[in-house]
């Protein structure tokens, strides 16, 4: 069963690559050195976060040259290849993000926390890379319970102690949550097709995401009231929930509840994780 899942996935890789345009071939190989770079860094016991930043830079110069999220040829033609010079240039942006945010200091009434969602993360990364392709819903249940087990140990989006206080590390955990939430999201939508019932709101959803990515990735400053359009939207929908479900017009719970979920619970974490980067500069 892994040879057929290992051969699956080199076919798939050789077929992706086989559909690179040699017009993005170049930006393609530069992503990759910066990923290798990046890994490098993060593979060391100490590093400088301006050498992260330095490549940070890079990479929004990368994205800028986008119009309209694609990468053009010299002649204005959309060459072929996009998914993945965008899929690897993403991936790039979280990895620097993960890289800077490790670097924050974490109180030590957090490590029990941050330690139990490295192992979260780990144990989804695993899955992405060996069962992807045969994962059903119920295999990241527990891991989704797991998940909202440490949500709820939250209020506002902050970890707080028993005395009130708001301990160091706030930054640290919900960007592990949001990757964690993005995980299960990635390998459920492989696997779980969506209602057209639920559509409507998994297009918000994703929309949603996509802006708060975009705020996220080029930085500050920015403020708390810059961030609350986004806060109301997600609570609008949140507030569709009956009983922690997405209903349709008949009161049916449709197909596509766990994705929709994971993906309303990934922008609330990217939210959260904004707004403890504007309190930690304040």
């Amino acid at each position: 069963k892994k040879k057929k899942t290992l051969a699956k996935t080199l076919d798939q890789l050789s077929t992706t690559l086989s559909n690179l345009s040699p017009e993005l071939q170049p930006t393609q190989k530069r992503l990759v050195e910066i990923r290798r770079e990046l890994a490098t860094l993060g593979a060391r016991r100490t590093f400088h976060t301006s050498d992260v930043r330095t490549l940070q830079e890079e990479l929004r110069t990368i994205d800028n040259a986008r119009v309209d999220g694609k990468f053009l040829a010299p002649d204005g033609s959309i060459p072929a290849g996009q998914a993945l010079v965008t899929g690897l240039l993403e991936q790039c942006f979280e990895d620097a993000h993960d890289l800077i945010a490790s670097k924050d200091e974490i109180s030590p009434a957090l490590l029990p926390i941050y330690n139990r969602l490295q192992e979260i993360r780990a144990s989804l990364e695993r899955l992405s890379l060996t069962h992807r392709w045969t994962l059903r819903e119920t295999d990241l249940f527990a891991y989704q319970m797991q998940l909202q087990e440490v949500d709820a140990m939250r209020r506002d989006g902050k970890f707080y102690l028993e005395e009130g206080e708001v301990p160091e590390g706030q930054a640290v955990l919900n960007f592990l949550l949001h990757k964690s939430y993005r995980l299960v999201y990635k390998l459920l939508s492989e696997s779980e097709p969506v209602a057209e019932a639920l559509m409507p709101i998994h297009n918000q959803l994703t929309t949603v995401r996509r802006c708060l990515i975009e705020v996220k990735k080029y930085g500050g400053p920015f403020t708390l009231r810059e961030l609350y359009p986004y806060q109301m939207k997600l609570a609008s929908i949140d507030n569709m929930r009956v009983d922690g479900k997405f209903l349709d017009e008949d009161g049916n719970i449709p197909e596509g509840q766990a994705i929709c979920i994971a993906l309303l619970n990934e922008c609330y974490d990217i939210l959260y994780e904004l707004k403890a980067t504007i309190e930690e500069d304040e």
